[in-house]
């Protein structure tokens, strides 16, 4: 049973139903956009915080990236450095050729001119360096073979010393020196075998 009577005209309770669910549905969309609002801008704050921290990592791990650059192209230069070494130790372990010659030369010029080389033999010139270094080849020593004639037999001597002097040869041996009889004048021909 109804205790009151609603004397408002219709149209004007139609107004006030409307405005009644125009603030209900307001206030939803209100609450709705708000909550959209409020997780978006969070998901930026988010995102932002992120941001910071990727570029705080990057700025933190550039000088690490630029060391570990550097030490790559370090390692590369120490390579190359020993590539170069190891290069240089084989040829400091090989015999030069020409201060062979060199110290042949010396030691002929020191005779005054009297003497002459006529035939020069090497065999396994680098066979020392070999066996320092354990090789297959090492129980036979290089040799040099110097043959040629002289004025006479003290040049000899001063030539076989010269030799002994320069300090290229481990021994030197002074096989013959015979005097050629059918010449005039004398001459001796000579034979010196050096071992390195």
């Amino acid at each position: 049973m109804k205790n009151s009577l609603n004397l408002m005209p219709a149209v004007y309770r139609r107004q006030r139903l409307a405005r009644r669910r125009a603030v209900q549905w307001g206030l939803v969309l209100l609450v709705t956009l708000s909550v959209i609002f409020l997780t978006r801008w969070y998901k930026v704050c988010e995102y932002d915080a992120l941001h910071q921290q990727l570029e705080a990592s990057s700025r933190e791990g550039r000088p690490t990236q630029a060391m570990l650059q550097e030490i790559v192209a370090m390692r590369g230069r120490v390579d190359q450095l020993q590539k170069h070494r190891t290069i240089a130790g084989q040829l400091e372990q090989q015999r030069q050729v020409l201060a062979l010659l060199g110290a042949v030369s010396k030691a002929a010029q020191q005779t005054g001119g009297k003497l002459r080389l006529t035939d020069c033999r090497v065999v396994d010139l680098q066979a020392t360096a070999d066996a320092e270094s354990g090789g297959a080849d090492a129980n036979q020593a290089g040799t040099v073979t110097l043959v040629g004639t002289a004025l006479d037999s003290p040049a000899v001597a001063e030539f076989h010393d010269g030799l002994v002097r320069s300090g290229l040869f481990a021994d030197v041996k002074l096989v013959k020196s015979n005097e050629l009889g059918d010449v005039e004048p004398v001459l001796y021909e000579y034979e010196v075998r050096c071992e390195l």
